[in-house]
């Protein structure tokens, strides 16, 4: 079922980073980085938020800044080459109801 006029934000923040560790949780101007994902939140209205990670460490930090559903990944889609596109399938495959528009917000790209 699709809710109308809804609109759900999807913020993909996979631990295990090989380029930099722990990249979505990194000090940037004094704040880890899921920080300005969730603050712009604040200033667009969206129904949901959808926060999909593998990491508890990762849940804690972010839920200081804001209120979410945790979408936990399976461990096929937190892997090193698992792509956004595979981390939505598997969320929207879990739920019977799903809003009209997806926004999606990297925190690595805030």
């Amino acid at each position: 079922m699709i809710l109308k006029n809804q609109i759900w934000a999807f913020i993909p923040a996979r631990s295990g980073s090989k380029s930099i560790k722990d990249k979505n949780i990194k000090n940037f101007c004094g704040k880890p980085l899921i920080y300005y994902s969730l603050k712009i939140l604040e200033k667009i209205k969206v129904q949901k938020i959808i926060f999909s990670t593998d990491s508890v460490k990762y849940v804690k930090i972010a839920e200081k800044f804001g209120q979410f559903e945790v979408h936990r990944r399976s461990k096929k889609n937190s892997r090193d080459k698992s792509t956004d596109l595979e981390v939505f399938g598997e969320f929207i495959k879990s739920k019977k109801k799903l809003p009209e528009f997806f926004l999606h917000l990297r925190p690595t790209t805030p």
